[in-house]
C-alpha cells in the first residue's frame, strides 16, 4: 500500500538535517560527485490542506561532493509523470538558504500556489516525477534517481485534532450487550474546516487490534474500518455516546460471536469537510467484554418474585455463554431467568423460561412458561445462553447438583461418589462441618465423578494460587484447598455471592461463645471469660443464660478476637461480614439461645 502523507504526518515524510555522502572517486577541478534523494519516499502521496496552509512539506537529499573551490547550489525539479521531462520541468524551485542547503521546505500554500500557477485546478490530483539538480557553474548534475509523487491541490481541509477518551488501555471494559440505556463515551477535540469550507462531520472508527510474530501492532488501513459510527448530532458533535447494545450488536455482526471472549480493538476518529478527510493524531486501544448477566427469580427461589432481589448466576469461563448457581429451591414453586433486576419492558431487559413448543430444558424469551420445581432442595441450576438450554440438577440421589467437598479427609480419599454435601445459606453461599486432620487437602465439587467435560456435568473448584482465597472453576489449573489448623471439626464455607470473585472460608468449629455486654455476671466483650455454647451436632449450638435487656451480643468461634464470628443479618438470620451485633430482648431474664449455622438462623426464647 502506498504511504499516505496526511497533513498531520507531513513532518515525518522528510528526514531532518542534511546527510553527507562519502564517495570513493577523487574529485578534481569543479566537477561534482553524485548524490542521492532522501525524502519524500518514492510514490509518496501529499494532500495540501486548505485549513493549515502553513503546514510544510520537506524535500531532502545527500550533499553533492564539490570540486576545488565552488560549492553547488540546488533546485528541486518536477515534471508531469505523463509526457513530462525533467529537462524542461513543470516546477523548478531553489532549495533553502538561496539554494545552498540540501533541503527544500515548502508550505502547503507555497506548493499550492506553484501548482496553481501552472494551471492545475483546485482540488485536482497531479502525478509528478521529481529529482534534484546540483549546479556549480560549470557542471549540472541530477541526483542518481527520479521518484514519483502525487500532490492534490487545496480545496477543502481540516485542522489537526486529538482523541480525549477513553484513554488507551489494555484493561478489559465490561459492557452489558443488551443495555440500551448504558453508553460508552468517545470524545475528541474539534477540528476546524478551511475558511469558508463545509462544516465538519465526524465518525468513530474501530478496527481489530492485531500483532505480528514479534508482537508489534499491525498498521490499520483506516479507510476500511471494521466499524464506523457517526458522532452525536448526526455527526456534528465532537463526542459519540454509543449504547452498549449497539457495540455488542456491531461486534456480533462482524463475526465476534463469542460474547464471553474479550475483543481487542483500536479506535480513532475521522473528521470530514467536503472532500477532505482528517484523521485524529492518535489511535487508542480499547478492550471490550460483552458481559451478559443472568439472574434467577420466582416463587421457588429465596427472592420470590421480587425482581430487585433476584440472585445472579456465576459465569463459567470454560463454556462461554454458560451460567450456573447453587440455590435452595422450594417444591411447588416456579422460577425463570432474566438478564437484570428489572422486568421487561425496561430497556434492554429480557426474561427467559421453558419453551412451550420445545423439549424440556429448552429456553425461549417469546411466550415462555415458568419453570416448575417439584421437590424442595439445594440445586445446581445451569443456564446455557449459547445453546438456549437450561438444567435443573439435584444431588439428592447422588448425582450432580448441590455443592460439596471431596478430598483427603474421606475414606477412601478423593471420592466424588461419597461427596460431602453442603447446606445452603443463600444463593451461591454454602456451608458444611467436616472433621479434618492437619494439612488435609480438598476441593469443592458438585458431582459424583471426575468428569467436567460438558456444561451439564460436574464442576469443581480450587484456589487460583497456592494458599490463595480466590477460587476458580477447575479446568486443570486450580490448586487444592488446605486446612492448616489443628485436627478437629472444621467449618467450611463456599462464598460465590460475588460471582466474579469466588472465595472460601475455613475456621475451627470446636467451640462457640456468646460475647457482648448483655450477659449478667459476664465481663463485657471479653472472649476469654465469655460462656461457651453446647454443640448439638449438624451445625447447631445452644446455651441457656441470663441476658440483660436492651444490650448487645454476638457469636465468636474462639476464646480471642480474630476468631470467626457471626453478626445480625436481621429477621433471625446470621451473617459473618462485620455487620451489627444482635440485640438482647427488652426484658432481662433467663433465655435459651440457639444458633443454627447450617440454616443460618438464631433463636432467643
Amino acid at each position: 500500500m502506498k504511504k499516505i502523507l496526511v497533513p498531520a504526518l507531513l513532518a515525518i515524510a522528510a528526514l531532518a538535517g542534511c546527510q553527507k555522502t562519502d564517495f570513493d572517486e577523487t574529485v578534481t577541478g569543479e566537477s561534482l560527485g553524485t548524490f542521492t534523494l532522501n525524502a519524500p519516499v518514492a510514490d509518496a502521496v501529499v494532500a495540501l490542506n486548505a485549513a493549515t496552509p502553513g503546514s510544510t512539506v520537506e524535500i531532502s537529499w545527500s550533499a553533492a561532493k564539490p570540486g576545488v573551490d565552488v560549492l553547488p547550489t540546488y533546485k528541486w525539479v518536477a515534471a508531469l509523470k505523463t509526457n513530462g521531462t525533467l529537462e524542461t520541468p513543470l516546477l523548478e524551485i531553489a532549495s533553502n538558504n538561496s539554494g545552498k542547503d540540501a533541503k527544500l521546505t515548502l508550505t502547503h500554500k507555497q506548493l499550492d500556489d506553484a501548482l496553481k500557477g501552472k494551471g492545475i485546478a483546485d482540488g485536482a490530483k497531479t502525478d509528478l516525477i521529481w529529482s534534484v539538480k546540483a549546479d556549480n557553474g560549470s557542471t549540472n548534475l541530477l541526483a542518481t534517481e527520479t521518484r514519483n509523487i502525487s500532490i492534490t491541490r487545496m480545496k477543502d481541509g481540516a485542522t489537526a485534532f486529538i482523541l480525549l477518551g477513553p484513554a488507551t488501555s489494555g484493561d478489559v471494559t465490561a459492557i452489558d450487550p443488551n443495555s440500551t440505556s448504558q453508553t460508552m463515551k468517545f470524545n475528541w477535540t474539534k477540528s476546524k474546516p478551511a475558511t469558508g469550507g463545509p462544516a465538519m462531520k465526524y465518525k468513530v472508527l474501530f478496527a481489530e487490534r492485531k500483532v505480528d510474530a514479534t508482537g508489534a501492532v499491525i498498521a490499520v488501513d483506516w479507510t476500511k474500518p471494521l466499524i464506523a459510527v457517526d458522532a452525536d448530532n448526526s455527526g456534528a458533535d465532537s463526542v459519540a455516546n454509543i449504547t452498549y447494545k449497539a457495540i455488542g450488536d456491531s461486534l456480533t455482526k462482524k463475526g465476534f460471536t463469542n460474547q464471553e471472549q474479550p475483543v481487542d480493538l483500536l479506535w480513532t476518529v475521522v473528521a470530514t469537510s467536503g472532500s477532505w478527510s482528517q484523521y485524529a493524531e492518535y489511535v487508542n486501544q480499547v478492550v471490550i467484554l460483552r458481559e451478559i448477566k443472568v439472574f434467577i427469580v420466582g416463587s421457588a427461589t429465596p427472592a420470590g418474585w421480587t425482581i430487585e432481589n433476584a440472585s445472579r448466576l456465576i459465569p463459567d469461563p470454560r463454556f462461554p455463554g454458560t451460567f450456573f448457581t447453587y440455590v435452595n429451591l422450594t417444591g411447588g414453586g416456579e422460577f425463570k431467568f432474566v438478564n437484570g433486576q428489572q422486568w421487561p419492558p425496561a430497556p434492554g431487559i429480557i426474561d427467559w423460561g421453558q419453551d412451550p413448543n420445545g423439549a424440556a430444558g429448552t429456553i425461549t424469551d417469546n411466550g415462555e412458561s415458568n419453570i416448575a420445581v417439584a421437590t424442595s432442595g439445594v440445586y445446581r441450576v445451569t443456564f446455557d445462553y449459547s445453546n438456549k438450554k437450561y438444567y435443573v440438577q439435584t444431588a439428592a440421589s447422588g448425582g450432580i447438583g448441590g455443592l460439596g467437598i471431596v478430598g483427603a479427609f474421606q475414606t477412601p480419599g478423593w471420592t466424588p461418589a461419597s461427596n460431602v454435601r453442603m447446606s445452603s445459606l443463600a444463593p451461591n453461599k454454602l456451608i458444611v462441618f467436616q472433621t479434618m486432620s492437619a494439612n488435609d487437602e480438598f476441593k469443592f465439587h458438585d458431582g459424583s465423578e471426575w468428569d467436567n467435560g460438558a456444561n451439564n456435568k460436574a464442576r469443581w473448584f480450587g484456589p487460583e494460587t497456592e494458599g490463595g482465597s480466590k477460587l476458580i472453576v477447575d479446568g486443570g489449573g486450580a490448586k487444592n484447598v488446605k486446612w492448616t489448623g489443628t485436627a478437629g471439626l472444621v467449618r467450611v464455607i463456599f462464598d460465590g455471592t460475588d460471582v466474579k470473585n469466588l472465595t472460601y472460608n475455613l475456621s475451627a468449629a470446636t467451640e462457640m461463645r456468646i460475647v457482648g455486654n448483655g450477659m449478667a455476671g459476664v465481663p463485657d466483650w471479653d472472649p476469654g471469660n465469655s460462656p461457651k455454647m453446647t454443640y448439638l451436632g449438624n451445625g447447631k449450638w445452644e446455651l441457656s443464660l441470663n441476658l440483660v435487656g436492651g444490650k448487645e451480643i454476638k457469636f465468636l468461634a474462639g476464646n480471642a478476637w480474630g476468631a470467626f464470628d457471626y453478626e445480625d443479618a436481621g429477621s433471625g438470620k446470621i451473617r459473618y461480614d462485620g455487620s451489627t451485633n444482635f440485640s438482647t430482648p427488652a426484658t432481662s431474664g433467663t433465655y435459651k439461645v440457639t444458633l443454627d449455622e447450617l440454616n443460618g438462623t438464631v433463636v432467643i426464647q
